[in-house]
């Protein structure tokens, strides 16, 4: 199994720090970390990252990793789950669960982003959904896969949130504000209109326009999370103007 060396890593944080995150894990998720710099570096932030050897350290190569465990644990979850489903009921329910907007919510609702270690204000909650991944990712390489597995399933979809509730929740936003805007009859454009470079990585900011004028903006590291989150919030808007 992968593993990332004690070595290189523990020269980077303070052990008072490793030993209040290891506290912190265990009120949340009910364990205690064996390798507890795995999940120092899955809190850490690019923002706050280190260099070493010229290399950047930062969470990001976990939460690569940790998208892909999540991604496998959510498929086998609801392959058991629905026997009966077709290949394309499956694969709509996975991506509302593992959408970039669920993430960020459970995350939240977990408390994970009090735990991630920034240097910068951020500029959206993806923040929070990324730590979750890179909170996974070392999970699987500390505890295993089915450790993993069952702190996802067992634990935080059977005790801590309403899995039902999140894979019955609509996540294509965009394509519900273009029936409305269609149906009203209101001109509706989506358009790009900054891009944020931080770190390695490209945050985009969309604008939704109805009509010509401003009516949300969302933001995201990709230009289709961050129309869905702008379309989200311009559904939001509509819906409080209506009542």
């Amino acid at each position: 199994m992968p593993c990332i060396q004690k070595s290189r890593v523990v020269r980077i944080f303070r052990p008072k720090h490793a030993n209040e995150l290891s506290k912190s894990i265990k009120n949340i998720f009910g364990f205690r970390p064996g390798n507890i710099f795995l999940y120092e570096l899955a809190f850490m932030h690019k923002s706050a990252h280190v260099e070493r050897n010229g290399r950047e350290i930062s969470n990001e190569r976990l939460e690569f990793l940790g998208d892909a465990v999540i991604s496998v644990i959510v498929a086998d979850f609801l392959f058991k789950k629905f026997p009966f489903a077709d290949e394309g009921i499956l694969t709509e329910m996975r991506s509302r669960v593992v959408s970039r907007n669920s993430l960020n919510k459970i995350a939240e609702k977990l408390g994970i982003g009090r735990l991630v270690r920034m240097s910068a204000t951020p500029v959206s909650n993806a923040y929070t959904g990324n730590a979750f991944e890179a909170f996974f990712g070392a999970v699987y390489l500390d505890k295993g896969y089915a450790f993993a597995q069952d702190l996802l399933v067992g634990f935080i979809f059977g005790r801590r949130i309403d899995i039902d509730a999140v894979i019955s929740t609509e996540t294509n936003f965009k394509s519900k504000l273009i029936e409305f805007c269609q149906k009203e009859k209101l001109i509706l454009d989506f358009v790009i209109v900054e891009e944020i470079q931080t770190g390695r990585k490209k945050q985009y900011v969309c604008e939704v326009t109805v009509n010509g004028e401003s009516k949300s903006r969302g933001m995201d590291y990709s230009i289709k999370s961050a129309e869905q989150n702008a379309a989200e919030k311009a559904l939001e808007a509509f819906k409080s103007g209506a009542e």
